[in-house]
């Protein structure tokens, strides 16, 4: 019993220091003194994580999270799956509205869209299921980012990350930004992340009052302007209650990370 104990508490400590590296702690010492480790355990533990590939050393005796890591995330995505029901109000709304729809939940400063359903004005878009974008940009991340509090939503933003003319550049713009949709409720993403097309989301709220997911309806940009947002605001409503009860449970705490 003692020794299932210790070895529990050792893999506790593993992981514990892969986050620190995570975070951006990459020193040895350093790492030791986030995890109140002492230095030679450590080392032992950061030495078993290079050996098995999850953190790798540079020359410059820094560590950095290792290819296992990636791999074990591509996995992850790829074994992304959401119940035929979950699919099918996806699939109703879109139907409704004619345009794309998305359920995605917010990973570090991306988010992470698990389904989709394609529109029905033959334009296809970038999103698929699996792929991460910057949440700054997209409709979804702006709404997920919302409900953290300022302080821990500016450490997710980066002022280079523009990948248009219409992407927010300062943190006082995104921040504003974020003030307006806890506001008025939902977000909006007018060719922030992808020229031409224009998106609306609101979040899914979980049972202890978080909002955990995202729903969002995309469009090319001529076909959703400010006029059309009321009616695919009632759309994505009326989704939002059909889906609720979908969601599996803990959905937050499963996909949530820390930046």
């Amino acid at each position: 019993m003692a020794d299932s104990t210790s070895g529990a508490k050792t893999l506790e400590r593993g992981l514990g220091l892969l986050d620190h590296v995570a975070e951006g702690t990459t020193r040895l010492d350093d790492i030791a003194r986030a995890a109140g480790l002492s230095r030679s355990s450590t080392h032992r533990m950061l030495t078993t994580l290079v050996e098995t590939g999850f953190l790798s050393l540079g020359a410059n005796h820094e560590y950095q999270l290792g290819i296992k890591l990636l791999q074990l995330g591509s996995h992850a995505q790829a074994s992304i799956d959401v119940s035929r029901a979950i699919q099918a109000e996806l699939e109703a709304l879109s139907a409704r509205t004619l345009d794309a729809t998305h359920l995605g939940v917010l990973v570090d400063a991306d988010v992470l869209y698990l389904a989709k359903a394609r529109g029905r004005r033959g334009i296809e878009m970038m999103s698929h299921p699996g792929i991460r974008l910057r949440a700054q940009n997209t409709a979804m991340g702006k709404v997920l980012l919302s409900a953290l509090p300022d302080i821990e939503a500016a450490a997710r933003f980066d002022p280079e990350a523009t990948p248009t003319p219409n992407s927010v550049r300062s943190l006082e713009e995104f921040l504003a930004g974020l003030a307006m949709t806890r506001e008025r409720g939902y977000a909006v993403e007018d060719q922030e992340n992808e020229l031409g097309i224009t998106c609306v989301a609101i979040g899914i709220p979980a049972a202890r009052g978080h909002t955990a997911v995202a729903l969002s309806v995309s469009a090319p940009s001529v076909h959703l302007p400010a006029t059309r947002y009321a009616d695919v605001l009632e759309c994505l409503r009326d989704a939002q209650t059909a889906l609720n009860p979908l969601l599996p449970a803990g959905l937050e705490t499963y996909w949530g990370a820390s930046p």
